[in-house]
């Protein structure tokens, strides 16, 4: 009898180790992977932000298009999404491309914009 009890209790033991599977890798932050470096931005007379940056790809695939989201004064509820496309085709893997006069929505009088990376197509 104590076999049996052992036995059961041993199966309920190891039956969800068993089921458990492994968590998936943690992919790496898009943030990190692509930024946005030397962000300079204006403002027209109609309150739009007009920018110039650097898109840095460090992934491995060419960029074919990719979205920021764009905001002033650290409002980024009311932030503005942002598609902008390479020159080329794509931004290479491990490359950069400098993008200039891209419209970041509206920032009013005397704000500060601002712009991160929130999407991208491979």
């Amino acid at each position: 009898m104590r076999f049996i009890v052992s036995a059961i209790s041993l199966v309920g033991l190891i039956g969800p180790a068993v089921c458990q599977t492994s968590p998936p890798l943690a992919q790496p932050n898009i943030r990190e992977q692509i930024r946005i470096d030397s962000f300079q931005s204006s403002k027209r007379s109609d309150n739009y932000g007009i920018a110039s940056f650097i898109i840095s790809n460090a992934t491995e695939k060419a960029l074919n298009s990719i979205e920021l989201t764009c905001w002033a004064n650290d409002d980024r509820e009311h932030g503005t999404k942002v598609l902008v496309w390479p020159k080329q085709q794509t931004i290479p893997a491990h490359d950069q491309q400098q993008f200039s006069n891209v419209n970041i929505g509206l920032v009013g009088e005397n704000s500060r914009a601002s712009c991160e990376v929130t999407g991208v197509e491979q």
